[in-house]
């Protein structure tokens, strides 16, 4: 990590550089001089701090120089964030003194940066001869992670337990089809979940009674490919003399070309089962695959991999994600080690290798209660857990996050901020990582939001990130880190100045150096933090605090206030300079400070579902702008998020050149027109349009090339005609509100051919527009709440050819629905809700192949009685008590809802 550091140091010098009131002050005071000469320091220093990294947990001299050179670096960095800081204060031209301060601070920076660099020479802290640097990150974790693969051919069908469902699934894949071809199949899933006990359950099993031959090879992380083909031949001519077959000799020969000959002369004709274990390479198969060849034997092949990119280029379609297994072996526990018991296997979280490494440990100890629980007192998943006798499943959950390029590995390191089982929300996430620095888009043509994008798909892909929840277009939405590999970035984080505290009162000793600083439902008080000028990001969850005590921090770069009572913000928020993440989410904050143009970095303003009615005038001073995502809450009831309203922004909308998002802002007519100066906004949404607005809004979204997602909504009883020319072509999500003229969808909206979720609310369109809209290509997600006027709603063959899901909603005039067939040939799911006229079951359900799922609310007993005679509907029953699911419910249908409760 002390790589990672050092690159995201030397972006923050380079900033620190461009700014005009150190380019025309520093030259005095020799600090553009020094800062460019430290840039060269640590370019210089990189490869060595990767070294020292990989070395860190078996040198401890290494380890000391690390930790060392971290603390100066940490120095350098404060030097760079101060330089910022004062050329975006008023001050920062006439402050001699703070300059003049900051100069020594940088020059001693600088010394002891100098004195480490010798001492890693006095003391012979080198790059090593032998093996190239990957091979040597990876060593011993690699050689552990081989050990426990070799263990799991000797485990007894007792220790395999919890995967009986998986072992079934997997066999099934294996023999379990007469498909002659060669076939692959990828099991997938994080470090320690079981993929090689469970793989290796089958090969045993199958090896001898299905295949004419088999090999099992485990695939190290630093391979060259001859070494595995000699692997692999090697692991075939011991299956043949074990099957007591001869005349297959060994070759001499180590180049490619002949290792591949020598691997398809023995496999060719031969039904084969060939296991690969643990690869990390997605190239590997297409540089292997001409070893094995595909002649009609019913021959497999079965690669095990933590990365999801290696699975889908093995075994595109042929997919087995393992999952973590909760089930414990069914042996009898003594009462009184019940509890015990059952708060170790909490600790493992489901994964095999640690229940199986405890397990080992509680051998010898016998049935005393005392041993037991000084055993579980003990456990501790870091690095030093080798002293314990679990060190073997930390050292291979470890390797998982060792393994991550330096820019993968301080993304993921930051999100031990995050408490046990919380839901991070994607788009927070990646904000969050950008105004910290951790995202380098410099050398990439995209934003730094579709970096960041890719950094968390990248986690994704590595099991290391779970994905709980998609959005309509199928994208993660939210997120949760295994509670184990949690408990690791824990404490990994916490040499890198990651600190969480949870359900206490907080006290923060001032000797120690914080960076990052999470509290979740705690109690702080003014007294209990003091001056942390070191802190970058604060990040309170539920807590009791009293604000004032924020402009402590004068470094702070993100600020994230969630579930907060108090209603004020301290002016003196507009002092953190720097400060470039603000977020207030869910709080009682009734106001922000009038001054907040202050804050010149802040790029992320987030207010929504607190009590802010209106943005102050100087907002318009915040050219570094990029999303302004706005929604109050009407009452002061944290239980009660729906109805909200819209926000106010009064003028200067158009200075905020750099905008991509702005979310639930209320229409007037100086905000409409600014709209057409902001031709980077990606996603946008606004109320409270009336006839007038109508034309405004449509020349300034015509303008918008880059737009995604869109949503409009009219006032009551206002009509108008939305007329985008051209249309917004990468539009992908798109809601909107109110009545059109004549009752027709403006013509654009069916060139949208990028459109996957389209929902349409207190509108008053026909048939012939549902016609039109079925054409969409790629439409997933349609939604009518008070939009069809019609009595009969047809689905002509063809049509909607994407859909999945599709919602009707308070629809009075509804009283006939059919499919013909050959339409919605993908519908999943279909909601109806107060169509009270829709009597008769909808005709043509028995078209579909696999009869889509049906949600009913507020329908006649007629209804639910005649869909019930309908073929395979005969068990369904009538929803009782339906309630909505407020938090995920899109605003103007909450609006709509609200405004027609009556």
């Amino acid at each position: 990590m002390a790589e990672a550091i050092a690159i995201s140091l030397s972006a923050k010098l380079a900033l620190a550089l461009s700014c005009s009131a150190a380019a025309s002050l520093s030259p005095l005071l020799s600090i553009r001089s020094e800062l460019t000469a430290t840039i060269q320091d640590l370019h210089l220093l990189r490869a060595f701090l990767r070294l020292a990294d990989s070395r860190q947990g078996t040198d401890g001299l290494a380890a000391e120089w690390v930790k060392q050179i971290r603390d100066a670096v940490f120095e350098l960095e404060d030097v760079a964030d101060e330089c910022c800081y004062l050329s975006s204060s008023n001050r920062g031209l006439v402050d001699v003194v703070a300059w003049l301060a900051l100069s020594r601070n940088l020059r001693k920076a600088r010394e002891r940066l100098h004195r480490l660099s010798a001492a890693k020479e006095a003391y012979g802290i080198r790059l090593p001869d032998g093996p190239a640097l990957p091979v040597a990150i990876t060593q011993l974790a690699t050689s552990s992670s081989g050990i426990v693969a070799d263990n799991a051919h000797f485990l007894e069908k007792e220790e395999t337990f919890g995967c009986a469902e998986y072992k079934k699934q997997l066999l099934e894949w294996v023999v379990g089809d007469a498909e002659p071809r060669r076939k692959l199949v990828a099991v997938w899933g994080m470090g320690g979940v079981g993929k090689t006990t469970l793989v290796t359950h089958v090969y045993k099993k199958l090896m001898t009674t299905h295949f004419e031959c088999a090999a099992w090879v485990a695939v190290s992380q630093g391979f060259t490919m001859d070494d595995l083909l000699v692997k692999i031949l090697k692991e075939l001519h011991r299956d043949a003399r074990a099957r007591g077959i001869h005349g297959r000799s060994e070759t001499n020969d180590t180049g490619y070309r002949f290792l591949v000959e020598a691997v398809r002369s023995h496999l060719v004709g031969r039904s084969y089962l060939v296991v690969l274990d643990d690869i990390w390479d997605a190239q590997l198969w297409d540089k292997l695959r001409h070893a094995f060849p595909d002649d009609n034997t019913g021959s497999r092949v079965v690669i095990t991999t933590r990365s999801r990119d290696v699975a889908h280029a093995a075994a595109p379609g042929k997919l087995f994600c393992s999952a973590a297994f909760r089930e414990v072996p069914g042996q009898s526990c003594p009462s009184h080690l019940r509890n015990l018991a059952e708060n170790m296997l909490e600790q493992c979280h489901g994964l095999p290798l640690a229940i199986v490494s405890i397990g080992k440990l509680l051998v010898g100890k016998g049935q005393s209660e005392y041993a037991w629980s000084n055993v579980q007192a003990s456990l501790v998943w870091d690095k030093s857990s080798r002293y314990l006798g679990i060190g073997e499943a930390a050292s291979i959950l470890n390797l998982s996050i060792d393994d991550l390029p330096h820019h993968l590995k301080k993304c993921f390191l930051s999100c031990s901020i995050y408490g046990e089982d919380f839901l991070i929300k994607r788009k927070i996430l990646i904000r969050n990582w950008i105004a910290q620095g951790f995202v380098d888009d410099e050398m990439d043509p995209r934003i730094a939001e579709d970096v960041a994008d890719d950094y968390l798909d990248q986690l994704v892909q590595r099991s290391l990130m779970q994905v709980v929840e998609r959005n309509e277009f199928g994208r993660p939405k939210r997120f949760l880190i295994h509670d184990l590999i949690r408990e690791l970035i824990t404490h990994r984080s916490r040499e890198e100045g990651f600190l969480q505290l949870t359900k206490c009162k907080v006290r923060i000793d001032c000797d120690l150096r914080i960076r990052h600083l999470a509290v979740d439902r705690c109690e702080i008080d003014s007294q209990s933090i003091p001056n942390q000028s070191s802190l970058r990001s604060f990040y309170a969850f539920g807590s009791e605090m009293d604000a004032l005590f924020l402009c402590r921090f004068r470094l702070l770069t993100v600020l994230n206030l969630w579930f907060i009572a108090t209603n004020k913000l301290p002016d003196s928020v507009t002092r953190l300079y720097n400060l470039r993440y603000l977020g207030i989410r869910s709080t009682l904050i009734e106001e922000l400070p009038e001054d907040i143009g202050r804050l010149q970095r802040l790029q992320t303003l987030d207010t929504k579902f607190s009590m802010v009615k209106r943005l102050p005038r100087s907002i318009a001073k915040l050219k570094s702008l990029r999303h302004i995502i706005l929604f109050r809450r009407e009452a002061p009831d944290f239980g009660v998020a729906f109805p909200g309203m819209a926000v106010e922004i009064s003028v200067g909308l158009e200075k905020l050149t750099c905008l991509q998002t702005l979310k639930y802002v209320q229409a007037n007519k100086k905000m409409v027109r600014s709209l057409a100066s902001l031709d980077l906004m990606r996603s946008l949404d606004v109320s409270g349009l009336d006839a007038g607005l109508v034309s405004h809004v449509s020349l300034s979204i015509s303008r918008m090339s880059c737009l995604r997602r869109l949503a409009l909504e009219m006032e009551p009883g206002e009509e108008g005609m939305l007329d985008l020319d051209p249309a917004p072509v990468k539009l992908q999500k798109l809601t909107l509100t109110g009545s059109f003229a004549r009752g027709k969808l403006p013509a654009w909206i069916y060139s949208l051919t990028n459109l996957v979720w389209l929902q349409l609310c207190d509108c008053n369109i026909a048939q012939d527009s549902l016609v039109h809209l079925g054409k969409l290509p790629r439409l997933v997600n349609l939604s009518l709440t008070a939009a069809y006027n019609d009595r009969f709603m047809t689905f002509s063959r063809g049509s909607f050819p994407s859909l999945q899901k599709m919602t009707l909603k308070d629809l009075p005039n509804l009283c006939h629905i059919e499919f013909q067939q050959g339409c919605l040939v993908n519908l999943q799911d279909i909601v109806l809700g107060h169509c009270k006229m829709l009597i008769e079951a909808p005709k043509g359900l028995e078209n579909f192949v696999d009869l889509p799922n049906v949600e009913l609310y507020g329908m006649s007993d007629e209804f639910v009685n005649n869909l019930k005679q309908q073929k395979g509907y005969a068990t369904f029953d009538k929803p009782t008590n339906f309630q909505f699911s407020g938090a995920h419910r899109p605003l103007r249908y909450w609006r709509w809802i609200h405004r027609n409760k009556s």
